[in-house]
């Protein structure tokens, strides 16, 4: 990508003709072409492929899904949905408290936009740019399909985003979200903030934790 900073057009999209060119980036300069190209296919420096690893669950994955949007996964469960606008919408949240056996709701709807950090630049190229540079399109519309064992390991449910074009068109937008179940890499439950050494530790647990994944463009 090759932005040209400080450079905006103001368009007139009734009588298509331009209204305003303001030019404040006359003495930034523009990103070099060459060797700028992220993609791994133009990468001709690293030519070595990791060897692919592979997650097994015998038993398969231990969520369910019910009516394609509630996700039950140990003493949780919420409401999953795809949003053209926010991206991926999670909804009644609730957990089952282990000391009461009273299930508490956590959350009535969180999304992508809450982690939402203001640019605070006040210039025009930069005043409307919201959430990951994609709030102001649509993180949902720009969504791409997740690959099945590359952006999602085996057992992962794939979730599609149904959405409705300009003119009221309903499209599918296939694969736009996945869960499963990872390894989280905690290491903690081997080890103890006690002092007294050569105390025994019994409980040896693996922590697993549920991902919720999409990817945008």
């Amino acid at each position: 990508m090759r932005p040209i900073e400080g450079l905006t057009v103001l368009v007139d999209l009734d009588t298509k003709k331009i209204v305003q060119i303001v030019d404040k980036g006359k003495n930034i300069p523009i990103p070099n072409a060459a060797n700028t190209d992220y993609r791994f296919s133009a990468q001709n420096s690293y030519q070595r492929l990791v060897n692919p690893i592979s997650i097994e669950q015998p038993k398969g994955p231990s969520f369910t899904v019910e009516d394609d949007h509630l996700v039950k996964w140990a003493n949780w469960e919420f409401h999953l949905k795809p949003d053209p606008r926010a991206g991926v919408i999670v909804s009644r949240a609730m957990v089952l408290d282990p000391t009461t056996g009273v299930i508490r709701q956590v959350m009535y709807k969180g999304f992508t936009s809450e982690l939402f950090v203001p640019y605070m630049d006040p210039t025009d190229a930069w005043y409307f740019k919201t959430y990951m540079d994609a709030g102001e399109y649509g993180f949902g519309l720009q969504a791409m399909p997740l690959d099945p064992l590359n952006d999602c390991p085996r057992n992962a449910y794939y979730m599609d985003g149904v959405f409705a074009a300009a003119d009221g068109t309903p499209y599918i937008r296939s694969n736009m979200v996945c869960v499963f179940e990872s390894y989280a890499g905690e290491i903690g439950w081997r080890h103890s903030e006690s002092p007294i050494t050569g105390m025994e530790i019994r409980e040896v647990r693996p922590k697993v934790t549920l991902v919720v994944r999409m990817a945008a463009s």
